[in-house]
């Protein structure tokens, strides 16, 4: 059996979209596979995502099991249900682990600082020939990730492939009306429910970047206002790593990152390596900055 996973600590909609695409087209091959997670599923998954009739499958341990691992590279954040010497394919779009992935499992590593993992899935179809076998519920799932992972497609990392995988699947999907705006405001729904868990699910430890902390939290909302007012409750979770944390706080309103952190020092670290304008906890930028793209920056 082919076990398609992810990561360890959380996963977010682009892992668990391409998860759930890639092993459906792995079935449409002939080949037994299941998607499978025993991670968090954070806030970018929505309950209208979540209602859809593709899911998740359930996992029993078998002795001929492979694995494929999407949307992580990285050895220290892989799913716990991920046996190593088993593993047979890597596809991501992190940077920082491509050479180690290439030289031991050849094109079997499919590794691209592209916007989304979902975006590649999908390339992955047309290379099959199989595009037309995307199912509705599918092309949702894999428009919500390219969606998110791009910011509504104004984060800098933003390929012009991400743009056109997301518009080939709106015609599968039968062209939703405004559906970037409704995919958006249930995600920011669900972070001003339960702010505390929003932050402890989409928070990586360990993050291999020089010029930055080693705990960096990020959260996407539409509107930044309802999040910076709860700095207390921000800096009680974040303060539990200690003061060596910070918060990329993405508003699509207005495009911006705001950086949030309880440490003065970090604050003008972070100040150097964005720019932008300091206020009393956190970097007001410019432009909006992801994750992946301010640990690249910092390296």
């Amino acid at each position: 059996m082919k076990i398609v996973t992810s990561g360890s600590k959380y996963i977010d909609i682009d892992a668990y979209a391409a998860c759930i695409a890639y092993s459906h087209l792995l079935k449409l091959k002939g080949i037994q596979s299941k998607a499978i997670s025993t991670a968090k599923l954070n806030e970018s998954i929505t309950k209208r995502l979540l209602e859809l009739d593709v899911k998740l499958d359930k996992y029993k341990p078998a002795k001929d099991d492979e694995f494929i691992i999407i949307d992580v590279s990285d050895r220290n954040f892989f799913d716990n249900i991920v046996i190593e010497n088993k593993i047979i394919e890597v596809i991501d779009h992190h940077i920082g682990f491509e050479d180690y992935w290439k030289e031991r499992l050849g094109n079997n590593s499919k590794i691209e600082f592209i916007g989304s993992v979902a975006t590649i899935i999908f390339e992955l179809y047309e290379k099959e020939n199989l595009q037309d076998k995307i199912t509705k519920d599918i092309a949702y799932l894999m428009m919500s990730a390219i969606l998110d992972n791009t910011l509504n497609f104004k984060a800098k990392i933003t390929k012009n492939r991400d743009i056109i995988a997301y518009k080939k699947l709106e015609k599968i999907a039968g062209d939703p009306e405004n559906y970037a705006s409704k995919y958006f405001f249930d995600c920011q729904r669900i972070i001003e429910k339960d702010l505390k868990t929003a932050l402890e699910n989409d928070t990586k430890i360990g993050v291999t970047g020089k010029k930055v902390p080693k705990v960096f939290s990020q959260l996407t909302v539409w509107n930044k206002s309802k999040i910076l007012h709860s700095k207390e409750l921000i800096f009680d979770t974040l303060n539990t790593f200690g003061n060596d944390w910070i918060l990329n706080l993405i508003c699509l309103k207005e495009g911006k990152s705001y950086i949030i952190t309880s440490n003065d020092i970090i604050l003008q670290d972070i100040q150097k390596l964005l720019k932008g304008k300091i206020h009393k906890f956190y970097l007001e930028c410019e432009e909006i900055w992801l994750r992946k793209e301010i640990i690249k920056q910092a390296n």
